[in-house]
């Protein structure tokens, strides 16, 4: 409650009235001292609570973000999970592979791709 006055007595700062908005601004501060507030924390919560209501509804259903794996977290990942003997050892040893050489091929990038799509994801 606090924090929507305050928002809506800076929006009065933009006044051509120059005594309106020193005045807005002036009440503003008085607020938030009483309120025990800093600019910052105004702001954060103003950061955190505003919703756009003049967006498109598509807008709310926007992909999620893609995330972007390393080949190190992907091996990391991957030898964290309870794993058949088989399946670590060829893992352990692309590992060692990339390690090593600073590359995978192919056909070892594959491997690797598809063991974390289908352990950790």
């Amino acid at each position: 409650m606090t924090q929507d006055k305050i928002l809506k007595l800076l929006e009065l700062t933009k006044s051509a009235n120059d005594a309106e908005a020193l005045n807005a601004i002036r009440k503003a501060n008085e607020i938030r001292e009483k309120a025990g507030l800093q600019w910052e924390e105004v702001f954060a919560k103003a950061v955190k609570t505003y919703k756009p209501t003049n967006l498109p509804p598509i807008f709310g259903m926007r992909p999620r973000q893609p995330k972007f794996l390393t080949v190190e977290t992907m091996f990391r990942e991957i030898l964290r999970r309870d794993l058949s003997d088989t399946l670590r050892s060829k893992i352990e040893q692309l590992k060692y592979v990339y390690e090593w050489t600073q590359s995978l091929d192919g056909e070892e990038v594959s491997t690797l791709i598809n063991t974390y799509n289908r352990n950790c994801d």
